[in-house]
This record gives C-alpha cells, structure tokens and sequence, in this order.
C-alpha cells in the first residue's frame, strides 16, 4: 500500500514520535510511506536528521496524496482539509483514516460533522478516549470507530554519548534506588507531586532524574526551589532534553508517571513497562487498561502527593517486589502489548 502520514504538532512529541515509529513499521513490512508535516523547525530538523524525506503541509496537499491508498491524519483539526483534498484527487479517493491521541470530551462543531462523517475509519489510542469522544459526539458512526491501544517498537538500547551512565553523571551510589521521570518536564506531568511525594520520604534512600526539556523554561528552576525547601535538593537530578531517553530509561529502577491531566495511553509508562521497570502512575487515563495495579505497576490518584509517597515507599522498601513487579509488566507487554500486534490492527483498519 502507499501510504501518507501526517505529523500534526509543531514541536516533536510523543503523536511525533508514534508516526514516525508507525511509519518505519510499514516501510519494513513493504509499504510505500509518504510523510507530510507543517513548516515547523523542531520537526523537520528531526526528520532531517533520521534521513527521513517529507513533504510540507501546504495547498497542494491533493497533489502529494493523489493516488495513495491511506491517509492516516492524528489529529482531529485536519479533519476538513483532509477531506476535501482527498475529494479533490484525479487517481483515486485514498480511505482516510484519523487516530485520537487524547482523551478529551471535546464537541466537534456543526459545520465539521459533514468531514467527520467521510472518514473511513477513526480509532483510538484507549477505551477511555472512545467513551468521552463518542459520547460527546453521539452524531458519529460508532461502527467506523475502535480502540487500538499504543506500543513501543523493540529499539536497541543504545547510550547517548553523554548519558552513558547516569549513575556515574550524578554520582549515584549503585546501592540506592533509582527512579526516574521522562517526557515533558512541566506541571501537568505531575513533576512538582513528585518532588512533594519525594519530600516525605527523605528518610528513605533514593536518587530521582527527571529526563526531558522543561515547560515552561524555567520550570527546572521551580522544582529545584520546590526541592530545596524540602531539604532534597541534592538528590535531584535533570538531565533536559535526550535524543535517545530510551537508553536511561533502561537504567532506572522504577519508573513514575503521574500525570495530572487525563492520558490517553501514555508512551513513557508503556516504555518502563516494556524495558520490565515497575511503574507508579496516575489512574485517570488509559494506564488503567495496561497497567495492573498492584501487578505490574501501582495506580494512584492524580495530583495526591500522600498517595504518591505511599507507593513509592512500597517499592523502595522492597526491592523483591520491585523486581517482580517489572518482571511481570515486561511479560504482560510481550503476551498483550508487542509492536507487531499494535501493527496487524492498525493495517487491519487501513484494509478496512
């Protein structure tokens, strides 16, 4: 199949990183993948660095998918444009196909339904996500919608040169536990609840590296004030942006992703999960359809720093159950989770 993937951000992202991961998938499988993003430079300069050829988003966009067979879009605002360039092909109308990445009861508005309702199918990153937007959106052909859960392709754990040994780059003794956050660093993450829930186990020995650039710029700046007030100051790491976070993902003891907001089916906690890392996570989004409380992960309430604490206390306190927790997650990916299952659905839904 000939297939165009869109990118819909303007910065590089976890939607970012599903398309591209998605994309190599099709090409190994023998499919002819077309890439279009916006004239953005956090995108391009990372496609531009994978080798990666593109098209820019532009009114010529019926020219670039003319005579593909899918046009998979991942964003609901792309709808309409979509559309009407897909009408507008000379070679044959491409089926095109619209993912949800988030998990969010937005109402579509009037005059975009007509779009909505030409797609040949929508699915969704969890089961969470499907309920609140098709409740929201009761117009909506249910039977063109489905729910197909996210997945990390098995990636070589490759060190990034500067990142080889975070122990060693902080000073971390090999005895204490290691956690660790990746992804934006910024409130809605629950990157301050963890410096409050770490605040209460100051008795307890522990190390925590946050992995990832920071929003706002300063926000680092924050949670170390936040960490110095708590006396912990010392005990928390930054690293900023990492090319391959993969690579010290791998090197944490347990992972936390406690995010405010509602997720649809966050990446970095299937990553731990897959890499077979415990992970404590927030319990209002799609985490609760993969990770099994008190199983291969633990579940608590978002924006409760008491809760936090209690779970990470269970874990650094018990490192028997640590690793039994991140062994069975690690299972539980490969029986349920492996990338090649996420990719026969998703062609499943291409095929129609």
């Amino acid at each position: 199949m000939k297939i165009v993937q869109i990118f819909p951000g303007k910065i590089w992202g976890g939607a970012e990183q599903y398309i591209l991961d998605l994309g190599h998938a099709l090409e190994s499988a023998g499919h002819d993948v077309i890439y279009v993003c916006r004239a953005a430079a956090p995108v391009t300069s990372r496609l531009d660095k994978e080798q990666t050829s593109y098209h820019l988003y532009d009114r010529h966009l019926s020219d670039i998918i003319s005579g593909s067979d899918i046009v998979h879009i991942h964003d609901v605002s792309f709808v309409p444009a979509v559309v009407k360039a897909a009408d507008q092909c000379e070679t044959g109308k491409p089926r095109v196909v619209l993912t949800r990445h988030i998990a969010r009861a937005s109402k579509t508005m009037p005059w975009r339904r007509k779009y909505f309702r030409k797609l040949h199918a929508m699915y969704f990153v969890s089961s969470v996500s499907s309920r609140l937007w098709l409740g929201a959106n009761r117009w909506m052909d249910a039977t063109r919608c489905s729910v197909i859960c996210n997945s990390i392709p098995d990636r070589m754990v490759t060190p990034a040169n500067d990142n080889a040994d975070i122990r060693t780059r902080f000073n971390i003794p090999s005895d204490q536990p290691l956690l660790m956050f990746t992804g934006r660093v910024r409130k809605s993450k629950g990157c301050g609840v963890i410096v409050d829930a770490l605040s209460k186990l100051n008795q307890y020995p522990w190390h925590m590296v946050f992995v990832g650039a920071a929003k706002p710029k300063d926000y680092i700046e924050r949670l170390k004030k936040q960490a110095s007030e708590a006396g912990i100051a010392d005990r928390l790491h930054f690293t900023g942006f990492v090319e391959n976070a993969r690579s010290l993902a791998a090197q944490a003891d347990i992972g936390l992703q406690p995010s405010i907001v509602r997720e649809a089916c966050p990446l970095s906690s299937l990553e731990f999960m897959q890499l077979g890392k415990p992970v404590v996570a927030s319990n209002n989004g799609g985490q609760t359809e993969y990770i099994l409380d008190n199983i291969t992960g633990l579940l608590v309430s978002p924006d409760d720093a008491d809760a936090l604490a209690q779970a990470i206390q269970k874990l650094i306190t018990d490192p028997g159950l640590t690793a039994q927790m991140g062994e069975t997650g690690a299972k539980e990916f490969v029986n349920n989770l492996t990338y090649n299952n996420f990719l026969e659905k998703v062609l499943k839904v291409y095929r129609g």
